[in-house]
């Protein structure tokens, strides 16, 4: 039998929860606006201080410095969402799917996910620095890359453990504590990235951005445990290893889906530093996906909370709840991402400008991304209905498609018109998957329709 001590921290917020839902209509309304709030105000400050210290890096290592710094982020990404498997998602959607109804369990899954992490993120950092001579010489034909690739093993392990650490948190629905952590992250960013790169160039950068995901779960690790449980006993044998298995195959299926959409971004990245003068094109597509990550912003803000109440409300049996905590939120995103899109496209060159002249002939790819930022939002919002409903082999199929078709049209698109084909490649897989999306959640929401 498994012992567990709440906290009163967890225990005050889980009977918050309960009082909650005794007013359906209001109480819906009420926790997404503070939550979207908090969650807002983190995101500001977070995404705000990211591109500040990604206009001044692009400023400094020009074109071809930029985009190898990018190039070496997209290689640990892949090598971080092999580590990861996906037990951020998983950490997200246990947590926030028993922490009203079991608290217990959800403390002893963001336990097991973060466990996970640790272990899958060390093997993965030696990996990456016992083969990163291999890959900088005969994958991105850049053997002077080995060093800064070896300093990268560093963010494969802190990165893996800091998706996990905030999946579990956003799970818990704590978004003041994450506003702060958040703010955090980014002042270290913008202070630790470009004083790196003025002391060390490429390497110096790169040394920054594993100093700021070091600090980052060290905050992590302080936050969780004002909410984690005080003491788990692991007695109950069958029971931790029941628990385990459907974290690990919830967590597996994200991660297979994770590696096909990483895979196929990391190769439209190594079609494009193999054309002439690639890693320059690479710098101002990155730059310019700089500025569609800020129009994003407010999606992605919401989008941790949206993804803890439906869960929450899977878990609660609440469809009506359910279905209009999904509209609102999806006129709210669409809204807030469409007309700074349409502003960003009419200032382009002036928005790349930012980062330096060099950077003023991308603006086209500019305008080719921030177009793309409306499927793409469809495709994080409607996607969480098949997460939070734990039909994750329909998320995994959905990504299967949008990795596959951002391969191909890479690889067609990217020889022609370098950047803007790789934007162009983008706008095509998202609006493919979008369209897909929509079709699937006409199916998922109907009255009885079958979550499975």
């Amino acid at each position: 039998m498994i012992v567990v001590k709440g906290s009163p921290r967890l225990v005050a917020a889980t009977n918050s929860e309960l009082a909650m839902s005794a007013v359906p209509s209001d109480s819906v309304a009420m926790h997404f606006a503070i939550s979207a709030f908090w969650a807002l105000v983190g995101a500001v400050v977070s995404r705000g201080l990211t591109l500040a210290s990604a206009v001044l890096a692009g400023r400094l290592l020009g074109t071809t410095g930029f985009g190898q710094v990018g190039m070496i982020q997209s290689t640990q990404g892949l090598f971080g969402v092999v580590a990861g498997a996906g037990l951020g998602l998983a950490a997200t959607k246990f947590v926030a799917e028993f922490r009203s109804i079991d608290p217990a369990k959800a403390g002893r899954s963001a336990t097991l996910a973060t466990t996970i992490a640790v272990i899958s993120g060390t093997l993965l950092a030696l990996v990456l620095l016992v083969l990163s001579g291999v890959i900088a010489s005969s994958v991105l034909n850049a053997p002077h890359l080995t060093k800064e690739l070896q300093v990268a093993a560093g963010l494969v392990l802190f990165g893996t453990i800091n998706g996990v650490q905030s999946g579990a948190l956003v799970g818990f629905g704590d978004f003041r504590t994450l506003a702060v952590l958040n703010s955090i992250r980014g002042v270290c960013l913008c202070v630790f990235l470009i004083a790196g790169i003025e002391l060390g160039g490429v390497l110096g950068g790169v040394i920054g951005l594993v100093l700021t995901e070091s600090i980052a779960v060290l905050a992590n690790h302080v936050a969780l445990r004002r909410l984690l449980p005080e003491t788990v006993a692991w007695q109950d044998r069958h029971a931790a290893w029941s628990e385990l298995v459907m974290m690990c195959r919830f967590g597996s299926l994200s991660l297979l889906g994770s590696i096909c959409l990483i895979a196929a971004m990391w190769f439209a990245n190594l079609v494009l530093v193999a054309q002439p003068d690639g890693y320059a094109s690479l710098g101002v597509f990155n730059a310019a996906e700089r500025w569609r990550q800020l129009l994003l912003f407010l999606p992605a803000s919401f989008s941790p909370v949206i993804l803890t109440m439906l869960s929450n409300l899977h878990g609660t049996n609440d469809p009506n709840a359910y279905r209009r905590l999904l509209g609102l939120n999806l006129a709210v995103s669409l809204a807030v991402v469409v007309v700074p899109s349409i502003g960003i496209i009419l200032c382009a060159s002036s928005a790349m400008g930012l980062f330096g002249d060099e950077y003023r002939d991308g603006r086209m790819t500019l305008v080719i991304l921030s177009a793309s930022s409306v499927p793409v939002v469809l495709n994080t919002l409607l996607g969480q209905i098949l997460v939070s409903k734990g039909a994750i082999m329909g998320r995994f199929v959905l990504d299967v498609l949008l990795a596959a078709v951002l391969a191909i049209a890479s690889w067609l698109l990217i020889p022609i018109y370098r950047d803007l084909g790789m934007a162009l490649g983008s706008l095509i897989a998202f609006a493919v998957t979008a369209a897909a999306l929509i079709a699937t959640t006409i199916y998922f929401m109907r009255p009885h329709g079958n979550p499975r």
